[in-house]
């Protein structure tokens, strides 16, 4: 018995080794700064901190992806979806739009408008854009269910020109699970009149948040053809809100979810669902910022 646990014990440890080698070759070489940029809310300027990652074996001007959190605030999927996009030579900027606003994050942060935050979007892009090794044309955004709606809305002309300047947008956005039925039925979440960028959408059929899946379908019909067409749509099947988390099961009760009427929202982490997502916004971005073409790796010094 005492060979058997010695041998088994040996297996599982070559296991661990190999996925730690594993993930060790898989991190991308980077440089990492923790930066910060003023933004004005609630009568007062405020400082919002921001995670920058620079892949160091490629050559620049590099193209680069804003990355905002959810409700719940900064987690491990950021820094998951961050490395990914590090690997095929995208810098990114991943903000926390809590820490500077001393607030704890889930509903009880969340502003009383949706597009309220917008302009910490635009202190990033700035941010991005002052930075020597971006490439200041090349710039995407991407954001997970209260960031994915910040997402959307900025791609439409009227935040754009506002917040970047007439005639400046980014140019190309993921959403995950942006909750779509606030589109067009709540204030402050008109959506129309699109910026020329590709936009993508990620969300479950199991999404009972505001109908998931269904709710981005039906926002997508409801378009001109001219803004639905700058717009794809991927549903994961059984995939609940937050279907991308690393944590266990869990439910919460969100005041805004059920068509603003209050309810219980189901989160179930999908991993095969999660690697499909990041492997899909990898290739999204790559192609709509022209990563391939504009980047070279080099040899790390």
């Amino acid at each position: 018995m005492r060979t058997l646990f010695v041998s088994l014990s040996a297996v599982v440890l070559f296991v661990l080794l190999t996925c730690s080698a594993k993930a060790w070759e898989e991190t991308p070489n980077l440089r990492v700064n923790y930066l910060a940029y003023p933004v004005a809310w609630n009568g007062r300027t405020i400082t919002i901190g921001a995670r920058y990652q620079v892949p160091l074996n490629v050559k620049g001007p590099l193209p680069a992806v804003i990355i905002l959190h959810g409700t719940s605030g900064v987690s491990y999927r950021g820094v998951y979806y961050a490395a990914a996009l590090n690997r095929v030579g995208i810098a990114t900027l991943e903000i926390d739009q809590w820490g500077g606003r001393d607030l704890p994050g889930e509903a009880s942060s969340r502003p009383q408008s949706v597009d309220a935050n917008l302009p910490d979007i635009a202190g990033a892009y700035r941010l991005l854009k002052s930075r020597p090794e971006v490439d200041a044309s090349r710039i995407g955004i991407m954001g997970s269910s209260m960031g994915g709606g910040e997402t959307m809305l900025m791609m439409t002309r009227q935040h754009s020109d506002a917040l970047l300047g007439e005639g400046a947008h980014l140019q190309a956005a993921v959403a995950l699970y942006p909750i779509c039925w606030r589109f067009n039925h709540v204030p402050g979440a008109d959506f129309g009149k699109l910026v020329d960028a590709p936009i993508r959408i990620f969300v479950g059929t199991s999404d009972d948040y505001d109908s998931g899946a269904a709710s981005c379908d039906d926002l997508v019909h409801s378009l001109s053809p001219a803004d639905a067409a700058h717009l794809s749509v991927r549903a994961f099947p059984d995939a609940t809100h937050e279907y991308d988390v690393f944590d266990g099961e869990r439910e919460f009760n969100d005041p805004r979810a059920n068509r603003r009427h209050g309810g219980v929202v189901h989160v179930r982490p999908d991993p095969q669902a999660r690697e499909q997502t990041r492997d899909d916004l990898v290739q999204f971005f790559a192609h709509a910022l022209g990563q391939s073409q504009a980047t070279q790796e080099v040899p790390p010094k």
